[in-house]
């Protein structure tokens, strides 16, 4: 028998009968936010392969952005605007492929909702993959592949918005430039296709349950993913960070906004490649002091300590076009002031293989104030050896 003091309880301590009041009253912010994460780890399973279509598009607009960098540098000519044919394509493909998977392992029934004047009964749960596979059943490889196209523009937007929001340094102003045209492109494939219906089904119990389909006569599979965008973004984004890596190009859950790859292995294969260009001997390094950042010009590359290698396309102030007088006036004035105050106005568009992400005077001059590795400027020797080793 232990001793009497022995079972002596802290005053602080809550008896077993009290310990859930106790916590509602005290800690209630904390049951919340537990709450919170639960829902949306469970959302995120359930809604997986959306973030997998979502992947295999943005892979594949990886693959052709490293295309379109080598063929600026051996034709000195760009068409990274508008997609081709080829690489519509090769998009379609892979997307049909991975619809072909879901069906093996989700079958949609003949007849997937009744939505008529009586009512919407489903036989099936609307779960993400049955409405990914319900939605695409235009997506053919013959004929116009306008839907291909589509898909990669959604993904484009959702990847633009993740890299701006990931910033956390951004000032408001810069953040709300730089997501006002994603949102805008979310908001053109909403109105698109008319608002998802509302279903019911019966569970194992026999207890109603209630979810939202596309009209079978409307369903389009970029408005799907845009709903799912705009779901996540709406009651989810508080609790459940995605990033898109920037060597593979795949979306990925991670733990901090900040989180640049989804995996070690990207991280050394960006080093690797990094390492292997710095080397060759194909990009001479340019230094350019802080005070002279007005003198960037477009057609330079970069090297950035967490995005990689990437090829300056613009140079902009306060987020207008810098005007050619304007950089000739910087060039040619003594006043070493005006100077530094047009060169903190910088803003740098950069086109990595990721993606094109703009940069601003403190992100191209005051890592070190972060903790961070500056990024270094070149220009190029060798055309051909960067090419082939991009």
């Amino acid at each position: 028998m232990f001793g009497d003091d022995e079972y002596d309880l802290h005053e602080d301590c809550v008896s077993t009968d009290d310990v859930v009041p106790y916590v509602f009253e005290n800690h209630w912010d904390e049951v919340e936010e537990a709450v919170s994460d639960f829902h949306g780890q469970r959302w995120l399973e359930q809604s997986r392969p959306c973030l997998e279509l979502l992947s295999i598009v943005s892979q594949r607009d990886r693959a052709h952005m490293r295309g379109a960098l080598k063929k600026w540098l051996r034709k000195r000519q760009s068409d990274r605007d508008e997609p081709t044919e080829e690489q519509l394509f090769s998009i379609a493909a892979d997307v049909s492929g991975f619809i072909e998977q879901l069906l093996t392992t989700y079958p949609l029934p003949p007849v997937v909702y009744n939505i008529g004047p009586k009512g919407y009964q489903g036989t099936q749960e609307p779960s993400a993959a049955r409405c990914i596979a319900f939605s695409a059943r235009a997506c053919t490889l013959e004929g116009n592949l306008s839907w291909a196209k589509d898909l990669l523009i959604v993904s484009r937007a959702f990847r633009d918005f993740l890299s701006a929001v990931s910033d956390t340094d951004l000032q408001d102003t810069y953040l709300r430039l730089r997501i006002t045209e994603p949102i805008e492109i979310f908001n053109s494939y909403l109105r698109k296709t008319p608002a998802h219906f509302l279903v019911y089904w019966q569970q194992g119990d026999k207890q109603l349950a209630f979810g939202r389909c596309a009209d079978p006569e409307f369903s389009d599979l970029s408005s799907f993913i845009t709903n799912w965008i705009c779901d996540y973004l709406q009651n989810h984004y508080s609790h459940v960070s995605l990033g898109v890596c920037a060597e593979c190009g795949k979306f990925f859950v991670r733990e901090r906004r900040d989180k640049t790859f989804c995996s070690k292995t990207c991280q050394n294969r960006v080093a690797y490649k990094r390492k292997k260009i710095l080397e060759s001997g194909a990009l001479a390094q340019v230094d350019i002091a802080p005070d002279d950042a007005c003198d960037i010009v477009a057609g330079a590359w970069m090297h950035h300590p967490r995005f990689g290698i990437g090829l300056v396309e613009a140079v902009s102030s306060q987020s207008k076009p810098t005007m050619p007088l304007l950089a000739k006036v910087a060039k040619g004035t003594d006043n070493a002031r005006y100077r530094s105050m047009l060169s903190r106005k910088v803003i740098v568009q950069v086109h990595f293989l990721h993606g094109v992400r703009m940069l601003r005077y403190s992100d191209l001059f005051e890592g070190e104030k972060k903790e961070d590795q500056l990024p270094t400027f070149y220009e190029v020797k060798s055309e051909e050896t960067l090419a082939e080793l991009l």
